[in-house]
C-alpha cells in the first residue's frame, strides 16, 4: 500500500512538473534566474569599478531617480497585463495596449519636463548629484517602453520570448554599465543605461511585431475604457510606489540623518541582498498572476491555489533564505569586497526582512491587487509607508543603519498578516454566498 501511494504521489509530481513546462514556468524559471544574475553582476561588482565616494554618489542619485521611476507612464503598464490576460478578441487586446503606449508616453513627457526643471533648481548635498540627475531625466520613457513590451508578452503567454527579453535586458545592461562606469564613473553608468534600454525597446518591438494580436486592426477605446484604464493604472501605481517607497524612504533617511557617503555605500551593499533573495518570488509571480486574473471572480479557486502556493513558496523560501544567512561573508566577500565586511550582521538582518516579504507579504499583496482589491491593497500600503517613516526615524537615530532593517521587519509583517487575514476573508465570504446559494 505503501508502495503505491509513494508511486501515485510520484506520478503527480511528475504530471505537475510536465504541466508546469507546457505552460512555460521553467522557461521563467530560467530566464528570470539568468537575468539575476547578470543583474547582479552588474550592482554588485559596481563597488569594485567605482571608489567608495563615486558609489555613495550613484546611490544617492539611483534613490532619487527610484522616488521619479515611481510615477512612471502613471501605472498604465499595469492595464496592460490586467486587461489583455483577460479573455478577450485579439482588436480588444491590441487597442488596450495600442491605449496604453499613447498614454504613458504622454504621461512620461510630462515628467521628464517637470523633473528636469526641479533638479535644475533644488540644492542637492552631494557634489555632481545634480549634474547626474539632469543627464538621467530621459530614462523614464524608454524604461515604460520595455516594461510594456515586456508584460504584453507575459499577458499573452509568451513565456519563451518574455525570458529572452528579460536576459537581454539584464545582460545588456550588466556589459554597459561596467565597460562605462571603467570609462567615465558615474557618467558611463547613465550611459550605460541608456543604451541598453534604447537596444532593448528595438528588440521588444521586433519580439511582438508577429503576434496574431499586433496583425489585427485595434478597436479604439471609448471615453469610459480609457478612464477605467487610467483609474487602474493610477491605483495599482499608487499602490505598488508606496510599497516600494519604503525601501526608498530607508536609504534616503540613512542618507540625511548620518551624512556619510562611506557609511551609505555600507548600508546599500548590505540592502542589495534583498533584490537576490526576491527573484525567485519575481518569477513566480510573473507566472501565476495571469492565471489568477483569468479566475478574478472565482474566489474559491484563488484561495485553494493561494494555500497551495503559500505552503511551496514558504518551504522553498526557508531553504533559500537560510543558505544565504550562513554564507552571508563570503557574499559580501565575493560581491563588494574585503572592505565592506563589517556589514555583514547588516546582511543578515535585511534577510530576516526579505523572507517575511518573500513569504508572508509578496503573493497575498500582488493577488489582492489584480483579482479586484487593489484599493484595499493601496489603504493598506499608503498606512504603513507613513507607519515605516515614522519608525525609520526613530530607529536610524538610535541604532544606525541597523535601525533601518528594523523597521523593515515591523512594517513587512504586520501588513503581511493583514493582506493574509483580508484575502482569506473576502474568499470564505465569497465561498459561504455560493454554498448558501446552492442549499
Amino acid at each position: 500500500m505503501n508502495k503505491q501511494k509513494l508511486s501515485e504521489l510520484w506520478d503527480k509530481l511528475w504530471e505537475g512538473i510536465r504541466t508546469l513546462h507546457k505552460r512555460g514556468f521553467f522557461h521563467i524559471i530560467a530566464g528570470s534566474t539568468l537575468a539575476k544574475i547578470a543583474g547582479f553582476v552588474s550592482v554588485f561588482f559596481l563597488p569594485r569599478f567605482l571608489s567608495k565616494a563615486d558609489y555613495g554618489l550613484l546611490t544617492y542619485v539611483e534613490n532619487i531617480r527610484n522616488y521619479v521611476m515611481l510615477f512612471n507612464g502613471i501605472g498604465i503598464t499595469n492595464a496592460t497585463l490586467r486587461f489583455c490576460a483577460q479573455q478577450g478578441s485579439d482588436e480588444e487586446k491590441k487597442g488596450y495596449f495600442v491605449a496604453s503606449l499613447k498614454i504613458g508616453i504622454f504621461a512620461d513627457v510630462f515628467l521628464i519636463v517637470l523633473t528636469t526643471a526641479a533638479f535644475l533648481v533644488i540644492p542637492f548635498p552631494y557634489e555632481g548629484a545634480r549634474f547626474q540627475l539632469v543627464i538621467s531625466s530621459c530614462l523614464p520613457i524608454l524604461y515604460f517602453l520595455f516594461t510594456d513590451i515586456q508584460l504584453l508578452l507575459r499577458a499573452t503567454f509568451q513565456n519563451q520570448r518574455y525570458s529572452v527579453y528579460n536576459f537581454t535586458y539584464s545582460f545588456l545592461l550588466m556589459i554597459f554599465q561596467i565597460v562605462f562606469a571603467v570609462l567615465w564613473g558615474v557618467t558611463g553608468v547613465m550611459i550605460g543605461k541608456y543604451l541598453s534600454m534604447a537596444l532593448c525597446v528595438l528588440m521588444g518591438y521586433l519580439l511582438i511585431r508577429d503576434l496574431p494580436m499586433m496583425k489585427v486592426k485595434a478597436i479604439k477605446l471609448d471615453w469610459h475604457e480609457i478612464k477605467t484604464i487610467i483609474r487602474f493604472g493610477i491605483v495599482m501605481l499608487t499602490a505598488s510606489a508606496t510599497s516600494t517607497v519604503m525601501s526608498y524612504n530607508e536609504t534616503f533617511i540613512v542618507g540625511q540623518l548620518l551624512k556619510d557617503e562611506e557609511l551609505l555605500a555600507e548600508y546599500r551593499v548590505a540592502a542589495n541582498i534583498l533584490s537576490i533573495s526576491l527573484f525567485l518570488l519575481e518569477a513566480l509571480l510573473v507566472f501565476i498572476l495571469p492565471y489568477f486574473i483569468q479566475h478574478i471572480k472565482d474566489k474559491q479557486w484563488i484561495w485553494e491555489n493561494y494555500k497551495k502556493l503559500f505552503v511551496i513558496n514558504g518551504t522553498v523560501m526557508t531553504l533559500f533564505h537560510l543558505g544565504l544567512f550562513i554564507f552571508a561573508k563570503l557574499y559580501l566577500f565575493i560581491f563588494a569586497g574585503p572592505e565592506y565586511m563589517g556589514a555583514v550582521s547588516l546582511v543578515r538582518m535585511f534577510l530576516v526582512a526579505s523572507w517575511i516579504q518573500a513569504v508572508f507579504r509578496g503573493i497575498s499583496g500582488n493577488i489582492l491587487a489584480v483579482t479586484g482589491e487593489e484599493k484595499f491593497n493601496l489603504k493598506i500600503n499608503i498606512v504603513f509607508v507613513v507607519v515605516h517613516a515614522v519608525i525609520d526615524v526613530a530607529a536610524v537615530k538610535t541604532l544606525g543603519i541597523y535601525g533601518a532593517a528594523i523597521a523593515l521587519i515591523v512594517v513587512y509583517f504586520l501588513s503581511g498578516l493583514i493582506m493574509n487575514i483580508h484575502l482569506r476573508n473576502i474568499c470564505k465570504k465569497q465561498i459561504g454566498e455560493m454554498n448558501h446559494d446552492e442549499k
